[in-house]
């Protein structure tokens, strides 16, 4: 059977007549047949993403801490260091410049 013999065949069976009364109920039998929804429905508290995000906030702490420690250690290292250079630093600040920004402390080598 090719289109047009379908086609013609399908244009020859009647079309079965419906009344008014039966468009106007038809909406009202859809919705009889649809599924109904669970009114009772109340969302369940799971433990599961709330445990998630713990987990995964303290991993990324853990690596935040674990990437930094490096250069805290690096700094713990030179303490010393870095506390007698501020502890001199007052002593080098001894010249005022002025310029177009304003004044400014010129650090200075002592001699």
């Amino acid at each position: 059977m090719n289109d047009f013999e379908l086609e013609s065949k399908l244009k020859s069976v009647r079309v079965p007549a419906r009344t008014d009364a039966y468009w106007e109920n038809f909406p009202s039998q859809v919705r009889a047949h649809l599924p109904r929804a669970n009114a009772g429905f109340a969302p369940q508290n799971s433990w599961l993403p709330q445990f998630t995000w713990r987990v995964g906030f303290a991993l990324a702490c853990a690596i935040f801490a674990l990437t930094l420690w490096p250069s805290f250690n690096v700094f713990l290292k030179n303490e010393r260091m870095l506390r007698r250079e501020l502890a001199e630093l007052p002593a080098h600040l001894r010249v005022l410049m002025a310029d177009e920004h304003g004044l400014h402390y010129l650090v200075a080598e002592q001699q």
